[in-house]
């Protein structure tokens, strides 16, 4: 049962990131992936890696806890669910800035 949260997270950032590779201006080859702190980009990625970056990031993270915590399955389980619930979010809000940072350098 505790595969299902995983499992849907990753759905939805998958949905997530076909719609920002499809939505999120279409006419660039690359998107930007890493900015200054003064705003100015200093990475540029393949449209492909510039949206499933953080659902790659998010499967590293659930492996490695999965990994590790493999003694302690209730620690385990409520890292992973946390871990699906956030997932989601951060590349909904990542996709969201980068929508709207292009949008103002148009």
């Amino acid at each position: 049962m505790i595969l299902l949260a995983p499992l849907l997270s990753f759905l939805a950032m998958g949905l997530i990131a076909a719609w920002g590779h499809r939505n999120i201006a279409p006419e660039r080859p690359r998107l930007p992936m890493q900015w200054s702190a003064n705003g100015v980009v200093n990475l540029q990625a393949p449209r492909l890696v510039a949206v499933s970056g953080i659902p790659v990031a998010i499967a590293v993270a659930m492996g490695l806890v999965a990994y590790l915590s493999r003694d302690n399955l209730g620690d385990r389980n409520m890292a992973l669910v946390w871990i699906s619930i956030i997932g989601p979010a951060i590349e909904a809000f990542y996709l969201a800035l980068l929508a709207r940072m292009i949008d103002a350098e148009e």
